[in-house]
């Protein structure tokens, strides 16, 4: 008996995460890159299954945050890069001279397949479709990550970074922005938290939620 509960103890410690866990099984995916040195941030990536599951990184050396993406969210995303057969052969950079705005890459993966294209600036506007819903969904982890970082390191910064949250969110450079709802859950309900904080918060919330029905 000991011996039986060492081993689920075990297994447990030993479980990978719920991304590693479906490795085995061969899932389609498709991955957005943008290196622009100077830009903030200079380089971040994103991937995503056809289920939902998702990675983000703003750092090719760092461990990837998982999130999960709304069924919908994930057909749009899917839906575009059919469109774009998936990246084979795909020929999407403009022909304008046009200024530096960074290498975007965009990856199809499917057990050993693989396609992917690289362009700096295009026209295709399934391509263009497709690298904005992936800025717009950086641009929500972004604002999340400085929001878990705020609460508990720089409580007076929050309050500019909700202004900036609910102007982006305004202007609909935001993508899946309800990813956003748990950390304002957590500052509206924070007591440590001035009172700006938390009727901003819940103003967004408001927001978000409307949206939603």
């Amino acid at each position: 008996m000991i011996r039986r509960h060492l081993l689920v103890l075990l297994s447990v410690l030993l479980a990978p995460s719920s991304w590693a866990q479906s490795e085995s099984v061969a899932a389609q995916s498709i991955t957005f890159t943008k290196e622009f040195p100077g830009s903030q941030p200079p380089y971040l990536s994103l991937t995503v299954r056809e289920n939902g599951e998702a990675l983000y990184r703003t750092d090719p050396e760092e461990k990837p945050v998982e999130f999960q993406l709304s069924a919908g969210s994930a057909q749009e995303i899917f839906s575009l890069a059919r469109k774009l057969d998936f990246f084979r052969g795909a020929k999407l950079e403009s022909e304008r001279k046009v200024a530096q705005m960074g290498k975007k890459t965009l990856a199809f993966t499917n057990g050993t397949d693989r396609a992917d294209v690289s362009f700096n600036h295009t026209e295709n506007p399934d391509a263009l479709a497709l690298t904005s819903l992936f800025e717009r969904l950086s641009q929500t982890q972004q604002h999340l990550q400085r929001l878990e970082y705020l609460l508990r390191f720089d409580r007076l910064g929050i309050v500019k970074e909700l202004l900036l949250l609910e102007m982006n969110l305004d202007q609909g450079r935001l993508f899946e922005p309800t990813l956003l709802l748990p950390v304002l859950e957590k500052i509206q309900s924070n007591k440590a938290l001035v009172n700006v904080a938390h009727a901003r918060a819940s103003q967004i919330i408001g927001k978000l939620q409307a949206a939603k029905h």
